[in-house]
């Protein structure tokens, strides 16, 4: 009798070792997919360096990278965290991500882009009706919202481009958040909260010299660079500023996300690599929009 339980509590760790087993993320086979699954920040890095370039090329570039951005993010982000209908989640995401890119160019206006949130969240509640049968329909509808939500911040990068000393805040975001990148990179096998530290560490860094950057590029287009301290503060600490500002921020997004997406939830899939790859590089819009509202004001109205 003792032996036949001793049998039976083998077989039954036996059996939840393989369950846990099948949950584990199975990585691609191939090298590069293996590589870009244990360091994404290599796609975000070159991302990065094709937004300031950017800066380079005719402004309405910037819309139609934004756009591939928003259609990349969508495809993969029920991969990454696992909802249980990744078409129509791609479906719905990339549609209103598209939407808001389009509403943004058109009306030059980041209030637009409200409305159109607003109408998304709805449309997830409508996707939740027609799919069936309807299992973890929680972890659908937030993690459908969620999407939506970092979609959402592409439309601040389109309004970036009706100014040109707005544009030029493409050039000191692309250098915070490689800033981000290289804390993540040089961290790689370290504990989950060192890892974390350190790129926020390195983000703040980077976003010190972009704050530099920011004071020369502005001192060149202004006699007098009138940042939000106003004259209570002399140039170079305002710009360092600002900068150290927009690398927290940035950080904070780069050190959530090494948090989120480390063991059981690792990207396992190239698409899934890549939407964890765009998501500080998005949401990086909304900072930015701030700064330039900040150091500049409402800016000129989109052509």
């Amino acid at each position: 009798m003792t032996d036949t339980m001793v049998i039976k509590r083998r077989d039954r760790r036996s059996v939840h070792a393989q369950a846990h087993l099948e949950k584990l993320p199975k990585v691609p086979e191939s090298l590069v997919g293996r590589v870009l699954c244990a360091h994404p920040e290599i796609v975000t890095a070159v991302a990065c360096l094709l937004l300031a370039v950017l800066f380079l090329l005719p402004r309405e570039i910037l819309t139609v990278a934004t756009a591939i951005g928003v259609v990349s993010f969508a495809f993969g982000w029920a991969r990454l965290i696992r909802l249980p209908a990744p078409t129509a989640t791609a479906a719905l995401v990339g549609g209103v991500g598209i939407l808001v890119v389009l509403a943004a160019r058109t009306f030059g206006d980041f209030s637009i882009v409200t409305e159109i949130v607003g109408l998304g969240i709805v449309a997830a509640f409508g996707v939740e009706m027609w799919r069936y049968p309807r299992h973890d329909l929680l972890l659908s509808v937030s993690g459908n919202v969620a999407g939506l939500l970092v979609v959402s911040t592409s439309g601040a990068w389109i309004v970036l481009e009706k100014d040109a000393m707005w544009f030029f805040l493409l050039v000191p975001a692309a250098l915070t958040l490689l800033g981000g990148c290289a804390g993540m990179g040089i961290s790689a096998n370290w504990s989950v909260k060192a890892r974390a530290g350190t790129t926020l560490a390195f983000s703040m860094l980077f976003g010190a010299i972009a704050g530099i950057l920011i004071m020369v590029w502005y001192s060149v287009m202004r006699e007098n660079l009138m940042i939000f301290t106003g004259e209570h503060l002399s140039a170079l600490p305002a710009a360092i500023a600002s900068g150290v500002v927009l690398g927290l921020v940035i950080g904070l997004m780069f050190a959530s996300l090494t948090v989120m997406f480390s063991a059981d939830m690792a990207p396992a899939t190239i698409s899934a690599v890549f939407s964890q790859a765009l998501i500080p590089v998005l949401a990086a819009g909304i900072p930015v929009y701030v700064l330039a509202r900040l150091l500049v004001g409402e800016g000129s109205v989109l052509p």
